[in-house]
């Protein structure tokens, strides 16, 4: 194996891995809110912010099975192929349209994920919610890793 071949992947796989985690975390702490809100919408009651807060927290752990894991693989398949057009993106518009694409393609894959890990649990929110999530974590990490691939300043 080449040295300086391997030299090059290393900054390569380190932004994936980055992705990766980033839409871990993202995907956990938006699950996590969204149970929160949703779930005492459904009883008929609306919840403050605290309680939103202190469930969102209390929950993190919970999703950071299904949602944080699936977006630790859906974070590093989106920044892969994004790393593989590096060279194509030339504009901050261009990243986050394909990173809204990449998103909310993978977000719709979530609760066939979700369905093998755990069985029982598939709902219509989850259904509805997964895409527009997924899409909105690809977007944040479009813009926290910008600059490795656009050059120009946000407009």
């Amino acid at each position: 194996m080449d040295p300086a071949r391997s030299e090059d992947r290393l900054p390569y796989l380190a932004f994936v891995f980055k992705a990766g985690a980033l839409a871990a975390l993202l995907a956990t702490f938006a699950s996590a809110l969204m149970i929160a809100v949703f779930t005492p919408l459904t009883g008929g009651t609306v919840p403050n912010a605290w309680s939103i807060a202190k469930t969102t927290l209390l929950l993190c752990p919970i999703t950071a099975v299904s949602c944080g894991s699936y977006g630790l693989l859906a974070g590093i398949a989106g920044g892969a192929f994004l790393n593989l057009r590096r060279r194509r993106v030339q504009s901050t518009k261009r990243l986050l349209i394909e990173s809204a694409i990449a998103g909310l393609l993978l977000g719709f894959f979530f609760p066939l994920f979700d369905r093998a890990m755990n069985p029982p649990s598939l709902s219509g929110m989850q259904i509805l919610l997964s895409a527009p999530i997924g899409m909105c974590c690809a977007l944040v990490c479009a813009l926290t890793f910008r600059n490795r691939f656009v050059k120009e300043p946000i407009k």
